[in-house]
Formats: structure tokens, sequence, C-alpha cells
């Protein structure tokens, strides 16, 4: 059961918004909230409970879950979360990686965000049938529910890279380590196991660096799939990292750095994309369009489809993504393996009823904690009208951020966008394409603040 002192009320919720930046992501007006509240006391009379699923405890999962708790007269809710070990601040995961917080500084328990009425399965659902809306989970148990919502994220497949074996969630505890991920000389940010390890690798292949021979180079790489992934900037940021680490110990001309993207770019909008190659070409970068194919652990040599090999004294992966098994069982998945949603109403295209939140929502919005802020606003108002009776109104605007940590200045590149695709800034009088450090300041010591105690709660 919560405590009510441990919660902070709306007015507080918007002010930590206000002054962290995030202001422009809260989701609900004073009248909305009021709107809420009045047509919960409409409903009294309603006779029949509304059956909700909720596939995935993450952050968007459990967000969801309590804006429904608050939007819906009678809701029976059931969060379907098996992993005990996911309860960590995602965004927050860039700042271990690159050695800014401790690992202490991502935890929390899941079961302080649930509302008291949520109840959580904590089997893991193996298939749902769109056409009954039916899900099974793993005990063998099927249940029917008036809406599914889908908010299980994505898969981590290394491996679909030949010598990487694994497939996990960023956040997934690891009981059994495989080898490739203690080995030094490959690193990844976007696994909990990998960014706890990176910082200290990264140190490392700097104190190598030291004691090369005259004439020698560190090789470093960095690979990425196809840009609609989660948190591109993720991995920029480690390459931002290493380039300060490369300048501290005057290692300039005995680094060369090479990133490889499979489709030659570097973020989904057009503006950003060139902004970051700029940057890449400044710091003297090599970019190359390739994919890669295989890794050789013993000979630290990296392929790629291209039939070229390079060898490399650290590399790190931004891993392929894909969606849960569960998913790709349905018949809900687009071409790309996304769940196949209008992009405006987060709705399924043939099967109504069924949402997709986050990263696996079939929509061109950047794959980013920020985007579910305005993506569980749609989809609680949706249902909340049907529910009542009414046509919905309520539209996903596209908007999505990442951060860029750019640890030597202590600024930080908010790169942020909607569907119109034009550059934004939470700070209007800011320049969206320049790093700045109200950016640091509000990312490490606002931020957490407002998603963990606002949008967690339901309040944003």
């Amino acid at each position: 059961m919560h405590k009510t002192d441990k919660r902070m009320n709306r007015r507080d919720v918007l002010k930590l918004a206000a002054l962290s930046g995030a202001g422009t992501l809260a989701g609900t007006s004073e009248a909305e909230a009021n709107d809420i509240k009045s047509s919960n006391k409409k409903n009294i009379s309603k006779k029949h409970p509304l059956h909700i699923a909720i596939i995935g405890g993450g952050m968007a999962g459990t967000t969801l879950a309590y804006r429904l708790s608050r939007a819906i007269s009678y809701p029976v809710i059931t969060l379907y979360e098996p992993e005990e070990n996911s309860c960590w601040y995602q965004p927050g995961m860039t700042m271990v990686g690159t050695g800014i917080w401790p690992m202490v500084a991502l935890e929390y328990s899941r079961e302080d965000y649930l509302p008291m009425h949520v109840t959580r399965n904590k089997n893991a659902v193996t298939s749902v049938d769109a056409d009954t809306r039916t899900i099974t989970d793993s005990s063998g148990k099927s249940m029917h529910y008036d809406y599914i919502i889908a908010a299980s994220g994505l898969t981590l497949d290394f491996s679909a890279i030949d010598g990487l074996k694994g497939e996990l969630t960023s956040l997934e505890g690891i009981e059994t380590v495989k080898t490739w991920m203690n080995d030094p000389s490959i690193g990844s940010v976007y696994y909990l196991h990998g960014a706890i390890r990176l910082s200290r690798q990264l140190d490392r292949l700097i104190e190598k660096g030291q004691k090369l021979a005259d004439g020698k180079k560190l090789q470093v790489l960095f690979s990425q799939p196809k840009i609609n992934i989660k948190s591109p900037a993720a991995a920029k940021s480690v390459l931002m990292s290493l380039i300060e680490r490369v300048k501290k110990a005057g290692l300039q001309d005995h680094v060369e750095i090479i990133f490889t993207a499979e489709d030659g770019k570097l973020s989904a909008n057009k503006v950003y994309d060139s902004l970051y190659k700029k940057m890449f070409k400044k710091e003297h970068i090599l970019f190359q369009q390739k994919e890669l194919r295989s890794i050789n652990t013993t000979e630290q040599k990296a392929m790629f489809t291209d039939g070229e090999e390079k060898p490399y004294d650290f590399i790190h992966i931004t891993p392929p993504m894909k969606a849960s098994p569960y998913l790709t069982k349905s018949s809900l998945l687009n071409n790309s393996g996304f769940i196949d949603v209008n992009e405006k109403t987060l709705e399924h295209k043939v099967h109504p009823r069924i949402f997709a939140i986050g990263d696996i929502a079939g929509c061109a919005a950047l794959k980013s904690a920020s985007a579910i802020i305005k993506q569980v606003k749609t989809i609680a108002d949706t249902i909340r009208a049907l529910d009542e009776e009414k046509k919905p109104s309520a539209t996903y605007d596209g908007y999505g951020s990442d951060t860029l940590l750019c640890a030597s200045s202590k600024s930080i590149l908010f790169e942020a966008w909607d569907f119109k695709e034009k550059p934004l800034s939470p700070v209007i009088e800011l320049n969206p394409l320049e790093c700045h450090s109200i950016y640091w300041y509000s990312s490490l010591y606002l931020a957490k603040t407002y998603m963990m105690k606002g949008v967690l709660r339901g309040w944003a």
C-alpha cells in the first residue's frame, strides 16, 4: 500500500517539469484532471468492469497502469511482468555506462509504483489471439480482455551477430553470463550488465593506449543496425565519452575510431543525421555504411556483410532489436517487425482494441522514454472515450527525444522532434541543434525525479 506523504501532487510535478526542461512533455492539464474525476462520477452506475491487460511492467506499462486506474470508472487491470530484475531507471543507463552515475542510482522497486488495485501476473505471456483478445501465459492459463496494450519493449538480439550468443532485454538480470559479455574488448551500453562494465572498459582501453609502441594505433569500432532502434543516442554518448578520455590522455594520434551503421543513418531525422555526421567529421571519426555480420572474439576481428574484415582493440555493439517471442507468433506485427498500429491513435490497424506503446509500437517516433508520456495520454483518453461510448479524439503527435551526453563540456544535445520532423527544444530560447549545460544539470538532478515521481505515477 502506498503512503500518501510519499507522493507528489500534480502542482509539484508540473513545477519540476518546468525546471527540468520537460514541461512541454506534461500530458494533462488541470482541466483534464478535473474532467477525469467528473467522468468517474458520471459512470458510477456502470454495471460491468472493464478488463484491461498490459503486457510489460517497464516504464511504459507501469505509467499506463496508473493513468488508466484514474481515467476509467471500474478498471480491472492485469499487468503481465515475469521479470523481477527489470526495476531500473532505464534512461540512466547511459549515465552509468559513461561513468557519471553509480549503478545503484538506477534501482527502484516496481511494487512501489503499481496502483493497489492493479494485479501483477508474474507469468510470461506466451501468445496473444488478436481476434478474440485472449492472452495465454506460461502457466497455460488463458484470459479474455476488453483491451490489450503491448508495452513489452524490444528484445536485444545479439544472436543475430555470428559469434555472439544471447537474446535479452535491456534490464534483464543475467543468471548465466555468456563468455563474450565479460570480454574486455566487447562492450554495449544497451543492457544492464554491459552498462555497468562499460566505463571501466573504456578506462582500460586508454591504459592500453598509453602503453603502445611508437607508430601503433588502437583500433576502435562502433557498430549500429538500422536506425529504428531504441535510444540511438546512447551509443553516440559512449563515443563522446571515449573521445573525452582520448583527449585527456593525449592519445588523439594513437586511436582510430570507426563508426559503422547498417543504413548509413545516425538519426531517423534528416536534420539531426546531418548534424551528427558533421560532429563526427570534426572529431575525426570515420563513418561508414556497413552491416556487422559476425565477431571473431579469439582474433578480435569484426566481419561485415560486404566481405570486409576489421581488427579491433575494442568494439561497442548496438545490437539488432526485435519483438518478443509472443508477438512473432501473432498477427500483430508489420513488415518491419513492430506492432502495426495507427501512429496517431496507437491502435492496431486491423485488430481494434489492441494497442501498443513504447519501443514496440510501429510508428515513426523516436524510441525513447520521453515518447511514452504522450503515448500514455493518447491510449488512456481513447479507452476512456470508448468506455463512455464517445468518439475518441486523442491523438499522438509523434513526440520523442533522446540525449547525447558531452561530459567534457557538461552539456547535452537534446534531440527532439515529432511527426512534423522539425527539431524541438523544451526551452524555447535555446537552439535545438546545439549542446546546452541546462540539459546536463536537468538530466543529472531533475529528470529522474520527474520521471519517477511524476511520469510513473501517471501524473504527466
